[in-house]
């Protein structure tokens, strides 16, 4: 299991040397191309690529930075996450290509086991994409 957590966005830094860099989870601070990096955003990106758009997945507005993210369902609600993933293990990758939005812009995970739907939620409700529906997450 994933550790994601709501955060608020103080400042954010065009990077020199790449045009976007996608991707939330839990990871030990890392050097993304010479700057060093300690936290990522889960953002969605069009099913027409880039060009078509990519938006910052919005917790529910009465969500508090700090606040867990986790999958609906037994199984994850109360699932104990890793406390700092190893990027050797390639834990995010594996359930990464899962993470898309619903009809509704609700942000989900499918499993591509038993292609049950599991909506990415806080406890006071449901992460979404402003606009973007059948969206990859990264």
């Amino acid at each position: 299991m994933i550790d994601l957590r709501v955060g608020h966005i103080v400042d954010v830094k065009k990077h020199p040397d790449a045009d976007g860099l996608y991707i939330e989870c839990n990871l030990k601070p890392a050097s993304m191309r010479g700057v060093k990096s300690f936290a990522m955003v889960l953002a969605a990106t069009s099913k027409d690529g880039k060009e078509g758009g990519v938006e910052l997945i919005q917790p529910p507005p009465a969500s508090k930075p700090g606040e867990r993210v986790y999958f609906e369902g037994l199984e994850y609600e109360d699932a104990q996450p890793v406390s700092q993933m190893n990027p050797k293990k390639k834990i995010f990758e594996t359930i990464q290509p899962g993470f898309t939005t619903l009809d509704t812009r609700e942000a989900a995970w499918i499993n591509p086991v038993t292609k049950s739907v599991h909506r990415i939620r806080t406890k006071d409700g449901v992460c979404i994409s402003p606009t973007l529906v059948g969206a990859s997450l990264s």
